[in-house]
């Protein structure tokens, strides 16, 4: 696949304003990821902060600093470097605000940039070592999304 890249300064848009056009002869498979990927790029700026509450005083918290959301019992959480807050979203709310974010299981939602290494097993098990120390096992319900997830970015 051959691509062409213009760019130019518009004085017309807005300082924070990225106006991009996508042209084709046919769609493919190259052309659909190039278009999700900047999809992802686009949802990913559109949310980067998240607000939480604390014993009734909001907390803003960048969204690149929340290491994972999970749930215990009947609760949801965010877990932060030194904190976890409590959470009123659902899980699958908070998994569609940003790209970054990846279901791992029923009750555990990841930032992919706090991942340090996935562990496989010979047995198959998947366990995700985030920078925190912490550990969190995959899902066998997960695995395939998550080895999908691996061969995208894979050298």
């Amino acid at each position: 696949m051959k691509i062409n890249f213009n760019k130019r300064n518009n004085e017309n848009l807005k300082k924070d304003e990225v106006n991009i056009e996508i042209q084709y002869s046919s769609q493919n498979k190259e052309i659909q990821h190039l278009i999700e990927y900047i999809n992802n790029y686009k949802s990913k700026c559109k949310n980067p902060v998240v607000v939480l509450t604390e014993d009734y005083t909001l907390i803003e918290i960048n969204a690149e600093d929340i290491i994972m959301f999970y749930s215990d019992k009947k609760y949801n959480y965010c877990k932060v470097k030194d904190n976890s807050y409590k959470v009123k979203s659902r899980l699958y709310e908070l998994e569609k605000e940003n790209a970054d974010f990846i279901r791992i299981s029923k009750s555990c939602i990841v930032n992919i940039n706090h991942i340090e290494k996935f562990d496989i097993s010979e047995t198959g098990k998947i366990v995700v070592k985030l920078d925190d120390l912490s550990e969190q096992i995959v899902s066998r319900r997960r695995s395939s999304d998550i080895m999908k997830y691996l061969e995208e970015r894979m050298i």
